[in-house]
């Protein structure tokens, strides 16, 4: 069994209790606009160009075979097949493939080094993308860290299937659980799809006892309304066993990886600190747990 990675990152401190490596997995069934990892949206492999390296020779487009680039070098991120001829055929180092297929005892390798400094409370954070869109290996994964003694979170979006869900519980101890728009029409507008099986999973989790946290995206002229932030709220008052509202505002990094899919920017803007501020305030007073960013 082999997965799709695209990176393995150690030390991170905002993705789970205590010092974590994070596993990002590709593929991603939503398309949300403001993505902040848009390469790890595709299921396989892809090139990405560094515009400020490339030189418009061409030299990609004469040994692409799936006709990807332009003669210019542009990439066609659609064609691309993720193959790594123009890596090996552009002499500035522009191009890269994104997406490495790896055995679950492979990624397992390059954790265990990483375990000294968990200390019993850090671990693994499963991210993406979206992991359970690799469901199968995301399980065999999260089974052999266990094996291990090494504590695995998930960060989701909650949209799977339930039954893929259930089954891989036993292996995770914390569910970072996206909650990005409350309104089910805005949400299909924003991702691609309505929230209502993410609501649906989040129940489930919750009653199968589950440790979860609320993980909410807040995008200025989006979803930054007093309706979201009062159902944000209420699903702390109508699920206690979430334990923490992560609070996250905006950030721009994501257009940066964009201009190398040749992707345009999103257009959302990065909000002020005195919003962020007031958003903090806002969700602060209504929900029922604490509220951190």
């Amino acid at each position: 069994m082999r997965g799709i990675i695209t990176d393995i990152i150690p030390f991170s401190v905002n993705d789970g209790p205590g010092i974590r490596t994070g596993v990002f997995l590709k593929g991603c069934p939503l398309r949300c606009r403001w993505c902040h990892n848009p390469e790890s949206q595709c299921p396989g492999p892809q090139a990405m160009v560094l515009p400020s390296r490339c030189t418009s020779c061409g030299k990609c487009a004469a040994v692409c075979p799936a006709g990807a680039r332009g003669p210019r070098g542009e990439l066609d991120s659609a064609r691309c097949t993720g193959c790594g001829a123009c890596v090996s055929a552009c002499p500035a180092g522009a191009c890269r493939v994104t997406g490495m297929a790896m055995e679950p005892e492979e990624v397992l390798a390059k954790v265990l080094p990483d375990r000294p400094f968990f200390r019993g409370r850090g671990g693994v954070t499963l991210s993406g993308g979206e992991p359970m869109a690799q469901a199968e290996f995301s399980l065999a994964l999260s089974a052999l860290l266990q094996k291990e003694r090494i504590g695995v979170a998930m960060e989701t979006s909650g949209y799977a299937s339930p039954e893929a869900f259930r089954e891989i519980l036993p292996y995770i101890s914390l569910f970072l659980f996206d909650w990005k728009i409350t309104d089910p029409s805005l949400h299909q507008a924003c991702t691609g799809r309505d929230n209502r099986l993410i609501r649906e999973n989040l129940e489930m989790l919750h009653g199968l006892g589950a440790e979860i946290v609320l993980r909410c995206p807040v995008i200025p002229g989006v979803n930054d309304t007093p309706d979201h932030f009062e159902g944000i709220a209420k699903l702390t008052r109508d699920f206690p066993r979430i334990r923490q509202v992560d609070l996250l505002p905006y950030h721009a990094l994501g257009n940066n990886k964009r201009a190398q899919l040749n992707r345009p920017a999103d257009g959302f803007r990065v909000p002020e600190p005195a919003e962020t501020e007031s958003w903090h305030r806002t969700l602060s007073s209504l929900c029922a747990v604490p509220v951190k960013r």
